[in-house]
């Protein structure tokens, strides 16, 4: 099932070709009411059915699992399975380091849906380590195209706002890492090469082992290759990436990528 909410694009308005429905999207609040007819027509036809959403703008999609999640089964893949698949990663680098989850300081470069659900199931998870919401979330730190989540930011939507701490403003993302010292930086940005040289070295400063996550999909989008984090962190980075790259040899070892 296709749930098509029209565009504000003009380019795709104007496009004799556009395939999707030719109007602009209609207010927040009765695009909600149409998706909840919907999913209760779901319910009531097929009761207990997973509805799978997907591809939803960033706010939308955060808004509508709040939604629902607690009445009806409902998942998200960008929220909720990137958040699974690198949560995963997270406990594994931690576990190379000889370091717990609760151990560690994040910084993420970008705060859409799929950074903030991951930053919501990083918190679950540092919480199950026996501290408070509070200082799980006070380990995790966020920059998106406006700069450090900080707390006089005035552009922040609701579910951004636990990340949002004390902090002077900064639209330098190096000059961030300098400041908080995070030991892991996740790039869920969809920026190519947003992870420079001097992002990676910094890390490798501050850090003996920096965990360098380079999420972005596809491959042009990745914030850093394998084998620029490992040349620029002169083999000492852990580093993961949301698309498959291969082998890296440096300095006669042989690294796989996760």
């Amino acid at each position: 099932m296709y749930l098509d909410a029209g565009t504000n694009n003009e380019q795709y308005l104007n496009d004799p070709l556009y395939l999707g429905l030719r109007q602009t999207r209609p207010p927040t609040e009765e695009l909600f009411s149409f998706v909840d007819e919907f999913v209760e027509a779901v319910q009531a036809v097929f009761p207990k059915c997973c509805i799978h959403f997907e591809d939803w703008t960033g706010t939308d999609a955060m808004h509508l699992l709040q939604r629902y999640r607690d009445k009806y089964c409902v998942y998200n893949d960008d929220v909720q399975g990137t958040a699974g698949i690198v949560l995963t990663g997270m406990i594994n680098a931690a576990k190379l380091k000889g370091t717990k989850l609760k151990d560690e300081k994040y910084l993420f470069l970008g705060a859409g849906s799929a950074g903030i659900g991951l930053a919501n199931l990083l918190c679950a998870a540092l919480v199950a380590q026996g501290i408070t919401i509070e200082e799980a979330q006070s380990r995790v730190y966020m920059f998106d195209i406006n700069g450090l989540l900080e707390t006089t930011r005035k552009d922040l939507v609701d579910f951004q706002m636990p990340y949002a701490h004390r902090h002077a403003p900064t639209r330098d993302f190096v000059a961030a890492i300098e400041t908080i010292k995070p030991t892991t930086i996740i790039g869920v940005s969809t920026i190519g090469g947003a992870f420079t040289q001097q992002v990676v070295e910094s890390m490798s400063r501050i850090n003996e082992r920096p965990v360098i996550l380079a999420l972005s999909n596809p491959t042009e989008h990745a914030e850093c290759t394998p084998e620029q984090a490992y040349n620029w962190s002169k083999g000492k980075a852990i580093y993961a990436a949301g698309v498959q790259f291969p082998p890296v040899h440096y300095n006669g070892q042989t690294f796989l990528p996760g």
